[in-house]
């Protein structure tokens, strides 16, 4: 579904990512670890249209998507949910699930895929006119999740989303993502805590220096 072949990227003079590849097949979830400051998240972004890959090609479903912009990005199904969650904080829970379903495939289907995020977050549905300002940090992961599954993703692209979350949230938090996969959901994500993914990641890719390479669990115990 995804395949990336060699890409380099910078911000500014400083190169971050150095002839990174790796690849995603569909229904497939796909872990990128690494020490903070060493490009997970830069990875992310180059591959989701935020940040400008300067030589290299990514592929998605076939199609070059090397140079196109993340709006078009979404329109295609490759949806990313960003560490900081990026909220609209004085608006609320409804409005902010409803902004991810902006595409013209996503819209005419929002009803249905509400009811569906509603079902993964039952919380969601109880505080839908809650401002966002005011929700927990678990329940406005919940909202950025909720909002990308209302662009209706072929590939969800999920950067940390353990971070800031008590235990028990993170716990909760993961399971509905490996549910998504077990539903057929193609997933490609970043997290520091190697230990939550045992058991359900198909493949690993450690990050180190902008260097990406493939490993497995069983091998990064200390990455943290």
């Amino acid at each position: 579904m995804l395949e990336v072949d060699r890409i380099n990227v910078s911000y500014g003079d400083f190169h971050v990512l150095h002839e990174v590849s790796l690849r995603v097949g569909k229904g497939e979830m796909v872990a990128v670890l690494g020490a903070n400051g060493h490009g997970k998240s830069t990875l992310l972004k180059a591959l989701c249209g935020l940040l400008p890959i300067q030589t290299g090609v990514a592929r998605f479903e076939g199609d070059d998507i090397t140079k196109l912009a993340s709006k078009d990005l979404v329109r295609r199904g490759l949806v990313y949910v960003a560490e900081d969650r990026r909220l609209f904080r004085d608006m609320s829970v409804l409005d902010n699930l409803m902004l991810g379903a902006f595409n013209t495939r996503a819209w005419s289907e929002r009803a249905d895929t509400l009811r569906q995020v509603f079902a993964l977050y039952p919380r969601l549905e109880e505080r839908q006119h809650q401002l966002c300002r005011r929700l927990s940090g678990g329940e406005a992961q919940m909202v950025a999740l909720g909002r990308g599954l209302m662009s209706k993703p072929h590939l969800l692209v999920i950067d940390e989303p353990s971070l800031g979350l008590a235990p028990n949230l993170t716990a909760q938090m993961m399971e509905t993502i490996n549910q998504l996969n077990r539903e057929g959901m193609t997933i490609l994500l970043v997290e520091q805590n190697a230990a939550l993914l045992t058991g359900h990641i198909d493949r690993t890719y450690v990050i180190e220096e902008g260097v990406v390479t493939q490993g497995d669990l069983s091998a990064l115990g200390e990455i943290q």
